[in-house]
């Protein structure tokens, strides 16, 4: 179960089409998912006429550069294939620590009253 930064880094010709074609970018797809392309994403999501939205933990934490973890794999929650390998992922910051990230918490609080969600 990949995350949006995990996705970017699986199939760089499906990346490539995706920041091509869906996110509008000319020229090259960044190698990583930057956190403005997160927010891009997640806010096509929001703006959908989809009744739901959901969202993995993860992907919010990618808006924030400093909040996200460093290696996109130790973001991810399972492999199938993998029969032990099963929900693995344990988030990396205390509430705390998250409560005290007012610019994110700012952030994704815009992007939700914008979609009007």
């Amino acid at each position: 179960m990949s995350t949006l930064r995990g996705w970017w880094v699986e199939d760089k010709a499906l990346t490539q089409l995706f920041f091509n074609e869906e996110l509008r970018h000319p020229g090259p797809a960044p190698a990583e998912c930057e956190p403005w392309i997160s927010q891009e994403i997640i806010r096509q999501h929001l703006d959908s006429p989809a009744l739901w939205s959901i969202f993995q933990l993860q992907d919010f934490l990618g808006l924030d550069r400093s909040l996200r973890r460093p290696d996109v794999d130790s973001e991810r929650i399972n492999i199938p294939a993998i029969p032990r390998y099963y929900w693995r992922y344990r988030m990396h910051l205390t509430l705390e620590a998250l409560s005290q990230a007012h610019h994110f918490t700012q952030q994704l609080e815009n992007l939700v009253r914008q979609s009007g969600r």
